[in-house]
Formats: structure tokens, C-alpha cells, sequence
């Protein structure tokens, strides 16, 4: 299979038009639509349904467009090494959900670079917990709020916890509230990050349906959508601990006390045990910067 080839059908999936990756790949549609025909012959299977609205996935298609992400970020990693190897440089990649990955995250490698100045790290945000990449070896270390379940070759470690707020804008006109009021208030919701909400739904005591039926505003996949919600709409939010530190001082938003309420998720560091034996020191070193923050 070539692996431009896939890249090209991946862009033409995410985009649903051939015409619109042929014009951002700077190749002629016709030029395109022949690399989608050579992995089609080569896989023997049809990869698109095409109309004159643009393109669909067949099922055969769905198949590959579920494997094609996994394929290209380790084809990119193993260029990377490749080259760092080359050159004689340690490659590195991080990922970590957004609220670490976008706030002490950078701080931390920052830090880190002025002792292993020969590496070359990489962060990638994600927007929830998956082990997935780190299982198939397209990234190094994964920083998030779930470990891992079972014995698959990878060690977490615990690096402190991250307490949940509620905010608002400080002009907000409520500083202190019960958990009932809280289906009241209008609400922008990270809908997509699955521990939130399995917290939220614990610690609230209702339903993930009483929770769709909240005074929602707007759902988000992403904390800092909703943190910038609350600054232009008068909405609160649920947002983790390490946001609201780095951002509050320099923004107008304020915590909102909630009533015998408290979530705390564990953050974990988690990498493969034979990644660790050549990378000991490394590991070690991030560890203790970031529990030096979250603690």
C-alpha cells in the first residue's frame, strides 16, 4: 500500500470532497482520483461512494478510514525517529489531555530542554482518555485521567489530582449554589471529555439523561471553548483546576462555590515498559516536574 495513497483517501474521508483536497494538495482532481483508484485496486475494494455533493465512505471504506489515522501518525513517528537517529537526536512524543497538554505541560518540557537539549519533544492535545496510540506505539508517554486496565505492557503512575470548578464570568450575579440549582443555571458542557461527565453524573446523583436535560447552552469538545464561553455569554462552566490557575489571574472569570461538591481526578503519567528501560531518566525527570505543580 502507498502511503500516499492513504493519505490522500484520509483527507478525501475528513473532508467528504476530492475536489477540496486536490486544490489544498495542489494536484489535479484527476491525478487525485487516480491515487484513491490505485489503493482501491490494490486493496480490491470500492472506498467511496461518489454523487455530485461530494463523496461518502462504503463500509469497506469505514473499515480502512478506522485504521488509515493509526498507520499514518506511526508512518510520521517512524520518519521522525529516522531522522532524529540520523542525526544523532533523541525523538520524543507526548500526548496529554488539553488541560495539561495546553497549560504546565509546556512549562514542564521547557524546563526539561535545558538538560536534554540533544531531544526533540512533541506534544499532541487530545480531547479524552485513549490508551490507543500509546498501545500501538505512535506516541512515547500519554499523560491523562484514566489508567489503564489490565496487564497490556504499560506502567502508570499516579502524578497528583486535578480538582473540577465550576466558573463564571466575575460579573456573574451568583458566587455560591446547591447541586440542584446547578440544572438551572445555563451551562456550557465539554460533553465529549467521558470523565467529567462520568464524575459529574456521580457526584450530582443523576442520570446521564437528568445531565442532557440540564439548562445547556451549548455542548463543546473542548474546556477552553467553554472557558471562553462564560467570558461572552452569562453561562457557567465545569472546568478542571489546572485551566482555571493558569488562566484566572489574567482573565475575568471567578470559581463558583457548590455545596457539599467536590470532584478530584487522578492524573497519570503512562508509557510502555520498553520505552522506560532506555528513557528511565527522562521519565523521571518529567514526573517530578509536573507533581511539582500539581501538588
Amino acid at each position: 500500500m502507498h502511503i500516499d495513497s492513504l493519505n490522500y483517501f484520509y483527507q478525501v474521508a475528513n473532508s467528504k470532497s476530492i475536489s477540496t483536497v486536490a486544490k489544498n494538495s495542489h494536484i489535479s482532481q484527476s491525478a487525485l482520483s487516480q491515487q484513491i483508484a490505485k489503493l482501491e485496486n490494490k486493496l480490491n475494494v470500492k472506498l467511496f461512494n461518489r454523487t455530485n455533493r461530494g463523496v461518502s465512505l462504503t463500509p469497506e471504506g469505514e473499515i480502512l478510514f478506522k485504521y488509515s489515522e493509526t498507520i499514518l501518525n506511526a508512518y510520521n513517528k517512524m520518519q521522525e525517529e529516522l531522522y532524529h537517529s540520523i542525526n544523532q537526536k533523541k525523538f520524543i512524543s507526548i500526548e496529554a489531555v488539553e488541560s495539561i497538554g495546553q497549560t504546565i505541560l509546556p512549562i514542564a518540557i521547557s524546563k526539561l530542554k535545558k538538560v536534554y537539549d540533544s531531544h526533540t519533544i512533541n506534544i499532541n492535545n487530545i480531547d479524552c482518555c485513549s490508551h490507543t496510540n500509546l498501545l500501538n506505539n505512535v506516541r512515547d508517554i500519554f499523560i491523562c485521567y484514566h489508567k489503564p486496565d489490565g496487564n497490556n505492557g504499560i506502567i502508570s503512575k499516579p502524578l497528583g489530582s486535578d480538582e473540577i470548578f465550576l466558573v463564571a464570568d466575575k460579573n456573574f450575579p451568583i458566587n455560591t449554589i446547591t447541586k440542584n440549582e446547578i440544572f438551572n443555571l445555563p451551562l456550557i458542557l465539554a460533553s465529549d471529555k467521558k470523565c467529567l461527565k462520568e464524575s459529574l453524573i456521580k457526584e450530582l446523583e443523576c442520570s446521564e439523561e437528568d445531565l442532557d436535560k440540564a439548562n445547556i447552552l451549548y455542548k463543546t469538545n473542548s474546556y477552553f471553548a467553554a472557558l471562553n464561553g462564560v467570558l461572552s455569554a452569562k453561562a457557567v462552566a465545569f472546568i478542571p483546576a489546572s485551566i482555571y490557575h493558569n488562566y484566572a489571574p489574567s482573565t475575568r472569570i471567578k470559581r463558583i462555590n457548590i455545596e457539599d461538591f467536590s470532584i478530584e481526578l487522578t492524573l497519570y503519567i503512562c508509557y510502555l515498559d520498553s520505552f522506560y528501560k532506555t528513557n528511565s531518566n527522562f521519565v523521571k525527570s518529567l514526573k517530578n516536574i509536573l507533581k511539582g505543580y500539581l501538588n
